[in-house]
This record gives C-alpha cells, structure tokens and sequence, in this order.
C-alpha cells in the first residue's frame, strides 16, 4: 500500500482541527473549563476579602487562536487593566485623579458628614458612600494567582 504524497500534511491538518475543535470549539472545551477555572479562584478571593470583581469578570475577550506549522496557540485575556492587579496584587500606593470619584462602603464618621449617601441610576440611595477626592492612600491588595493556579489546575487535567 502507497501513501498519498500529502498524506503527512494532511494528517498533520486533521490533527490540529481537531485540537482545535477539543480546546475551543465544543461547548464546555478545555478553554471554556480554564475560564471557569480562573472565574471561580477569582470569585473566591473577592469572597474572602470583601471585593468585587464581577467588572472584571465580564470583560473576558474571545479566545483568539493561531496557528502556525504544526503549532496551535490559543490566548485568553480579559480586557479589564483590573485583572493583572487581582492576579499579582498591588503594595500600597497613592492614587490622584481630578478628583477621583468613588463609593466609599464603611467610611469613617467624616465621611459619612461630608459626602452624601450613595444613589443608585434611578436615584435611590444605594449602600455607601459617594466620596470626590483629590488623592488617597490605597493599601495594597493580595494578590489572587486566580490565572496561574487554573493553568495549574488545566495542566493536571491534561495530563490525566
């Protein structure tokens, strides 16, 4: 029996298809489970320290898939700055706007004297406090590893 002359090439194709297909292109692929994997360290770290990171969350961009010879590479990334500061943290550091705006949610009592309670779009009052600032002190924040202990987390399960 004789090969087609293009019979590696082809091969070569089929199997890159079908990784493809594997890691993006089925529902719940390996690239959907790190994604859940990086949302679900991320939301726990928001838990045990009091953040929101929905924001965050919902800025996830579409995979975007390269492929070149036999190599297939596949980047995901969300489009908020926040993320790089959740994954490795931030020291504390002073921050100044013209002026910076932001709900303050247990703010000391001369705050809550010279802002107003928050309000939602509607109007309502909403839990905090609306602050405009010139600058402030911000303590550092923790770092989440929320990205590299999915790719972790991916790895094993690859080479289970």
């Amino acid at each position: 029996m004789k090969l087609e002359s293009s019979f590696e090439s082809k091969a070569k194709e089929a199997f890159l298809d079908e990784a493809e297909h594997e890691l993006v292109g089925k529902q719940a692929g390996l690239v959907y489970e790190f994604v859940e994997m990086v949302h679900t360290n991320l939301r726990a770290y928001a838990d045990r320290h009091g953040y929101d990171v929905e924001s965050t969350i919902d800025s996830l961009g579409q995979p975007d898939v390269q492929r070149s010879g036999d190599t297939l590479t596949i980047r995901v990334g969300w489009q908020s700055e926040q993320m790089a500061r959740w994954e490795f943290g931030t020291s504390d550091h002073r921050v100044t706007g013209d002026p910076l705006s932001f709900i303050w949610y247990d703010p000391p009592q001369w705050v809550r004297k010279e802002f107003d309670q928050a309000r939602s779009s509607g109007g309502q009052f909403a839990e905090g406090w609306r602050v405009f600032l010139q600058e402030t002190n911000v303590s550092g924040i923790p770092e989440s590893r929320a990205i590299r202990d999915a790719l972790h987390g991916l790895r094993r399960v690859m080479e289970s």
